[in-house]
């Protein structure tokens, strides 16, 4: 039966309106009777007509309509349209029509400005070029000069050339007379041979008689230029900058022009900033993609167009909504008869606006205008002002004006491609809706939406394309318009404003040209695209899938020698044997050590008999002379090498910088580290803590990093730390008994009393002793001669307690009754998915040894110094820690960074778990999550020093001083299943995804709270469950 209703409804459809009802009947007899002889096992229920049918399908279609609570249904109570009829609103109807488009080419009799930004830019850039890289590398004639050939006629030639006859010699020389000529008759017989009367045969016929001299007769001849061209070609210079890039970046992976701005040096204490207003937009871009004040209207239903429009109240309707952004406000002001897209899209938009500073717009809210509800209000005066005052605007149109507007508007849109010097529309894009398929980093574009007029080129378009496209688009921008075969006008979408023409010259006042790059786009730009928003989707859910890094790599990890590259050669620690740029063996020696204290405006050198004396509340410049000398020649003895001549003295400007210095006093180290290294030397930032070898051998030992106020008062405690003597230093610590640790050496100096204690601990290694004792005895830091006197843990004399303060044999943690080695270097990984990918990196020392053993290789800066909330892992041999850094307050972190911080945590907590299970597989170590702030002394002592803070504070105070194994947080924050009670309090648990709360429900639970099942629940519109989950405390 079901099938021959569909029938009837098919049937009724394909008859034309013309046949008649017997017509129709017949043809559905046809089709039953054909249908039910192949279906002879089903019987036959009674023939009905067609006027039946229709009636009964009648019937229950009003049935379905009434269907529900209440008299009214869903399409007359929700809709626009329901909404309208109530009103008996009535708008005019949009018509259609088509549109056409030509090519757009460079006039001569238009004078467009172009974009100074990129003018700028592109003169920068080959300044640039020029200072720090080949500018071109083929050979060119650099400089012509016509020169003179040496003329043959002067003194010099034929003077000097030419051996004159001596007086002498021309006296006794012959003479003859006319008389003896005059003997010589005139009958004479002439040569008749044969060769003679040849050689006159062929003898050619001269104007003037020949020279025997061929100097003579070159000079005689008037077809050889007199001058010649002298051409100087680049050779030289080519090659040189050759050299110098490739020595430049042998050892960088960075860009030419990189490399050339690095090597560029600039007085910066000339430079003088100008200011800038805070609502000013400060940018590099002359055409700015946005104005000072913009009307954004917002209209349609399936793909909301979202359009600039005039910035005056006659622009505004009931039926849409607006957004009005300026640089201090953002307005959305939502229509009486607004569908519920176009609501949420404005919503959507502004918060991003407010939010992003996007378009210029930096107002602290978002004031949200309702017609008829707020709209005269306090809030909205500033709103109707910015308008120009209020009037009267227009009232909603027909319910289907929102399709019928996205299907016209559209019709005017275009897009051009630039080839050549000329923009020709693109075929594919053109009078539709863009995709983000056409956006290529190799191309520009140009996208015309009637209001809008936007240059948009990829990353690596070339400058020149750039300036050709800025300028054919203000062409565009500015030259004719012609919207009459367009079904809506994009300059007067309200079709009510009678100054706005379809066609005309040049586009209004308030419109908006504007140059966009790549990745730098606009939300107005962004959202006239089909799919843009599809594409964000798909890579943040890409994005939010991440999984556990691979333990094992971690494990394998071999850490790479110290290197340290200054001037292109490996230095390596400072001493000893390096190889040079071009691979030769050379041995480095320190030539001299200057170092100078930077104070807020200026500098002090300090004397030598302070050198090593750094405070970690200061800034500092040690400047190092040093010289590389090549070895050459056979071995002279096992083991050396004669060296050669002496290399050129180098230079290298250290800037240190405390770990407590103020800003100001790190930039004018800075800037005069500059100055120093304005001999072409290097300049290297050292921050406390993260000192390189060849940085702590200039002090050979001597390095004492001193804490609080310069004069000494009282007993003061150092902690040793090195590996090597001439790289060993004192780092000042509490003097107090919780600054004691087990596995290293300290010093408890009273240079007043001439006391100095050398104390070691029970699981000092035997190399970190003797270092100790060699910086303890240098007397090269000491002010005064003091007594040196070694004590061992657990047999400390009474003036040493004394020294330390009050007793507590719990401040630190003491490992006397340990029996382990502890022979061995902790390890620690940061693990991460800021990348989008969770990976897990190793931090290393900088001044690492490959064989040795660092008992405390890292500082609390390594994890309180890192962009918070951060995971680290820290490997101590009998025990893994996962510590877990702070994060940030309610207000400051939305629901989906609470959702990949959990992802982060699992991730990491299922990565330690692997990691124990690759180090051991038979018994591995136990696991522990630490949280910030509430670190124990097993994990704090694994560090020289340690300081609260009480500025963080952990949510779980509870858990202070409490063990947490992190096999037990990752099941409580991978628990799937919650009862009703825990997920409406607030907040919820851990680990659990706020916008799916109903998920973590059991089925029972789920019917219980919801009053339905999962599939019902699943039938409801988005809206309708979330209204749901709100009344129920589940949102």
């Amino acid at each position: 039966l079901h099938r021959v209703n569909w029938a009837l409804l098919a049937m009724k459809k394909k008859v034309a309106a013309n046949k008649t009802q017997t017509c129709i009947e017949n043809s559905i007899k046809v089709y039953v009777i054909f249908h039910f002889q192949q279906k002879s096992n089903v019987d036959v229920e009674p023939k009905m007509s067609l006027t039946e049918r229709m009636k009964i399908l009648k019937e229950k279609e009003e049935q379905w309509k009434n269907k529900g609570k209440g008299a009214a249904n869903d399409s007359s109570q929700f809709t626009v349209a329901g909404r309208m009829a109530k009103r008996g609103k009535i708008t005019e109807v949009i018509h259609q029509v088509c549109v056409c488009f030509s090519e757009i080419s460079s006039r001569t009799d238009v004078k467009v400005e172009g974009d100074k930004r990129l003018d700028k830019l592109e003169s920068f850039l080959d300044k640039l070029h020029n200072k720090g890289k080949i500018p071109t590398s083929t050979i060119e004639v650099t400089a012509e000069t016509e020169k003179e050939v040496m003329t043959l006629d002067d003194q010099e030639t034929f003077g000097n050339f030419f051996k004159s006859a001596s007086h002498s010699t021309l006296q006794d020389s012959v003479v003859v007379t006319e008389e003896d000529l005059s003997q010589i008759q005139a009958d004479t017989p002439k040569l008749t041979s044969a060769v003679e009367e040849h050689k006159r045969a062929v003898r050619p016929a001269r104007r003037n008689q020949g020279s025997r001299n061929p100097l003579r007769a070159l000079a005689a001849r008037n077809d050889i230029r007199q001058v010649y061209t002298e051409q100087r070609l680049n050779i030289a210079t080519v090659e040189t900058k050759r050299i110098q890039v490739e020595r430049m970046a042998k050892h960088s992976n960075l860009a030419d022009v990189a490399l050339a701005g690095l090597a560029s040096k600039e007085n910066f204490r000339k430079v003088s900033l100008r200011s800038v207003k805070s609502t000013d937009v400060v940018t590099n871009n002359s055409a700015l993609p946005f104005s000072k004040l913009m009307l954004i209207r917002i209209k349609g239903r399936r793909h909301v167009q979202v359009r600039l429009v005039e910035p005056t109240a006659c622009s505004l309707n009931s039926g849409d909504c607006f957004l009005l952004i300026t640089p201090k406000h953002c307005f959305m002001w939502t229509g009486e008869f607004a569908n519920v897209i176009e609501k949420a899209k404005a919503s959507e938009m502004a918060s991003f606006v407010q939010a992003k500073r996007d378009l210029g717009c930096k107002a602290p809210q978002v004031t949200v205008l309702e017609e008829g509800i707020n709209t005269e209000s306090k809030w909205a005066k500033e709103f109707w002002s910015l308008l120009g005052g209020k009037s009267k605007y227009r009232g909603a149109g027909e319910p289907e004006e929102d399709e019928l507007y996205e299907s016209g508007v559209q019709d005017s849109n275009g897009v051009y491609r630039l080839q050549g010097d000329k923009l020709v529309p693109h075929e594919d894009a053109w009078a539709s809706i863009p995709s983000v398929s056409l956006l290529d980093s190799k191309e520009v574009l140009v996208f015309d939406f009637g209001s809008e007029v936007y240059v948009w080129h990829g990353k690596d378009v070339p400058l020149s394309d750039r300036k050709v496209a800025v300028k054919l688009g203000k062409q565009l921008f500015s030259g004719s318009y012609d919207y009459s075969n367009c079904r809506v006008n994009p300059l007067d979408a309200s079709c009510t404003n009678k100054d706005v023409p379809q066609k005309g010259e040049g586009r209004p006042s308030w419109a908006m040209f504007g140059r966009l790059s790549e990745h730098n786009e606009t939300s107005l730009f962004r959202e006239k695209f089909l799919d843009w928003a599809e594409r964000k989707k798909e890579e943040a859910a890409q994005a939010e899938e991440i999984k556990p890094f691979d333990a094992k790599t971690l494990l394998d990890n071999e850490p790479e020698p110290v290197k340290t590259v200054l001037e292109g050669v490996d230095v390596q620690r400072g001493y000893g044997l390096v190889r040079t740029e071009d691979g030769r063996q050379a041995e480095l020696s320190t030539v001299a050590v200057d170092a100078w204290h930077i104070k807020e405006h200026s500098e002090e050198e300090l004397p030598q008999e302070s050198l090593g004396q750094l405070h970690e509340g200061d800034a500092y410049i040690i400047r190092w002379k040093y010289s590389i000398t090549t070895l050459v020649g056979k071995r002279q003895k096992p083991g050396e090498l004669s060296a050669g001549a002496p290399g050129r003295e180098r230079t290298a400007c250290f800037f240190w910088q405390g770990r407590h210095s103020s800003i100001s006093e790190k930039g004018t180290s800075a800037l005069m580290t500059v100055e120093l290294g304005s001999h072409r030397g290097s300049q290297v930032l050292v921050s406390q803590g993260k000192e390189p070898p060849c940085f702590l051998q200039l002090f050979q030992g001597g390095l004492i990093i001193h804490k609080g106020s310069r004069e000494d008062c009282g007993w003061r405690l150092f902690c040793a730390r090195g590996e090597t003597e001439v790289e060993a230093l004192l780092v000042e610590v509490a003097c107090q008994h919780s600054s004691l640790r087990s596995r290293v050496s300290l010093v408890l100096l009273n240079a007043a009393k001439g006391k100095l204690y050398l104390w070691h601990g029970c699981k000092a290694h035997a190399n970190a002793r003797q270092v100790a004792k060699r910086t303890a005895v240098n007397d090269g830091h000491m002010s005064v001669s003091v007594k040196v006197e070694e004590v061992e843990e657990g047999a400390e004399p009474s003036e040493f307690m004394k020294g330390l303060g009050q007793q507590d044999t719990k401040a630190y943690d003491c490992m006397l009754q340990d029996p382990g080695k502890y022979n061995y270097t902790p390890r620690l990984f940061r693990l991460s998915a800021s990348s989008g990918v969770f990976e897990g990196e190793e931090q290393l020392y900088p001044a690492r040894v490959t064989e040795g053993v660092m008992a405390m290789p890292f500082l609390q800066e390594n994890l309180y110094n890192t962009q918070q909330p951060a995971l680290f892992l820290l490997d101590n041999r009998m025990e893994v820690y996962l510590w877990q850094g702070w994060q940030p307050e309610d207000t400051q972190c939305t629901g989906s960074a609470k959702m990949r911080w959990d992802n982060e945590r699992k991730c990491a907590m299922e990565t330690v778990l692997q990691y124990c299970k690759e180090k051991s597989p038979r018994r591995p170590p136990l696991a522990y999550l630490i949280l910030a702030g509430c670190e124990p002394l097993t994990f704090t002592n694994i560090f020289p020093y340690w300081e609260k803070d009480s500025t963080i504070s952990s949510k779980m105070e509870s858990s202070k001083n409490k063990v947490i194994l992190v096999k037990e947080a990752l099941s409580k924050l991978s628990k799937q299943q919650y009862s009703i009670e825990e997920l409406t309090r607030k907040p919820p648990p851990e680990g659990v995804d706020p916008q799916r709360l109903e998920d973590y429900l059991c089925d029972q639970d789920f019917k219980t709270l919801l009053e339905m099942s999962r599939v019902e629940f699943s039938a409801l519109p988005n809206w309708k469950q979330k209204n749901l989950k709100k009344s129920k405390g589940l949102f």
